[in-house]
């Protein structure tokens, strides 16, 4: 299971961020230092920006000092000072040249008040029950986990590839001797609910993710085994495998609507789409009357309107197919697509609803668009195949058409919360949400769909 290239912790330095290192170690109540002019300073590295924190400062410090760490808490530092990275060592004792201090020794330019209670209480293991993942020797727990879950001797290597790092989030590998390796991962709030995703599919569609061994709800955490790697560039029958797998994913959620939103699935069927489209587009029309940059016009109302009347349409001409609502993934990125042989999975399930399964076959379509949009109507042909069975072919090309536009809906609609969140008026947010409604304004001036809509 990959999660995304790695980069050189020796990107160019208009490219990287600044981190403070603090070192600790289980049984000792000291950090590591360095003097810099007569005054013990935390080590600072630098890695790659827009990459993830927990790998590059992993693979920067094993190359810079040649010390296995892991990641226990990124933390903030004052508004003109880059932030702390609280790494946890094996014991031993300093080096290169690096001494052994107490917190309160280090300069309040390099540790603020916040960072010292935090760092105090990782040592004291006071206040953190909440936040299993901020503990000095949580590793070696999560070791003992896995060998105890998978029942038989597994021989785990000092290899540890961690991706995702805070108290109550993490992402990381767990190397073998034998080249194989499990995947542990845990989630907290907002995303807990994926616990409840992927127990429920280890259970509907045990060939469709990755082998799940074991769960620790104190944790939020399950263990996977290693699955595959996502394609480095997409092949049309790689391609063609994962629709078609996902096809069949989605069949063994036929039925299951129920279970699927008590574990966590957020309500994406078109009814609901539909209910709150005058929130979205109110929401849209405010936003686009904040646009301050002039290289991109803004959609006026009477356009945004005209097409939120187009959607509403387009939405009940759908409900009328009676397509079976299914698990739909929502984040489809070829990293969450598992290749081995000719077996495929899919992976990270936080933003699954239930809905209408042609809106992911469409997320799956634009994995691989660089000049080879014909690739879509084969793709169609063995997506109509896997359906067949369940609908007939006027439904299924119908709603073909009827997909791109209503699948930008369901992307832009996601979990829903946002709309009533203070998070709604982040100038990120409607900068996004801006750029999806330019999308869904071009899916709707398509000349099949409209002629659909007309019939």
């Amino acid at each position: 299971m990959n999660v995304g290239d790695t980069m050189s912790p020796s990107a160019a330095p208009s490219e990287q961020d600044e981190y403070r290192i603090i070192f600790l170690q289980s049984g000792s109540q000291e950090i590591w230092a360095q003097w810099v002019r007569g005054a013990l300073r935390l080590p600072r590295i630098a890695i790659p920006s827009r990459t993830r924190p927990a790998e590059q400062l992993q693979l920067a410090i094993e190359d810079r000092w040649g010390l296995r760490s892991i990641v226990l808490e990124i933390l903030r530092g004052n508004c003109d000072s880059s932030r702390c990275a609280v790494i946890e060592i094996p014991p031993q004792a300093p080096h290169n040249g690096m001494t052994a201090t107490s917190i309160d020794a280090i300069a309040y330019a390099d540790m603020t008040d916040d960072a010292r209670r935090t760092v105090t209480e990782i040592l004291l293991n006071h206040g953190l029950v909440r936040r299993p993942f901020s503990r000095l020797g949580w590793l070696d727990e999560a070791r003992e986990w896995v060998q105890e879950a998978v029942g038989r001797e597994v021989p785990l290597s000092k290899e540890v590839r961690q991706f995702n790092a805070t108290g109550d989030f993490a992402l990381l590998r767990l190397g073998t001797r034998d080249d194989a390796g499990y995947w542990l991962k845990a989630t907290g709030e907002p995303n807990t609910h994926e616990f409840g995703i992927t127990k429920l599919l280890a259970e509907l569609c045990t060939a469709y993710i990755p082998p799940r061994i074991a769960a620790r709800e104190d944790w939020n955490a399950w263990v996977m085994a290693d699955a595959g790697e996502p394609p480095n560039s997409w092949t049309y029958p790689e391609l063609e495998q994962a629709a078609s797998t996902m096809a069949s994913l989605q069949q063994r959620t036929i039925g299951h609507r129920d279970a699927l939103l008590r574990a966590g699935a957020f309500d994406q069927r078109l009814g609901i789409l539909r209910s709150h489209l005058g929130a979205l587009f109110e929401y849209l029309d405010e936003s686009m009357a904040r646009q301050s940059s002039t290289k991109v016009p803004r959609i006026e109302s009477r356009r945004l309107w005209g097409m939120a009347s187009r959607i509403r349409d387009a939405c009940l001409l759908m409900e009328s197919l009676e397509i079976p609502d299914t698990l739909i993934h929502n984040d489809m990125n070829s990293s969450n697509v598992l290749l081995r042989g000719k077996a495929c999975v899919f992976i990270d399930w936080c933003e699954a609803g239930l809905g209408n399964p042609f809106f992911t076959f469409q997320q799956l379509c634009l994995l691989e668009q660089r000049g080879r949009e014909h690739w879509t109507l084969k793709l169609q042909d063995a997506y109509r195949r896997c359906w067949l069975d369940y609908l007939d072919s006027f439904r299924i090309d119908l709603a073909f058409v009827l997909a791109p536009p209503l699948a930008i809906l369901s992307y832009l609609y996601g979990r829903g919360t946002w709309l009533r969140s203070p998070e709604r008026n982040n100038p990120r947010i409607e900068s996004q949400a801006r750029a999806l409604a330019r999308h869904l304004e071009r899916a709707t001036r398509d000349q099949r769909f409209l002629e659909a809509l007309c019939r």
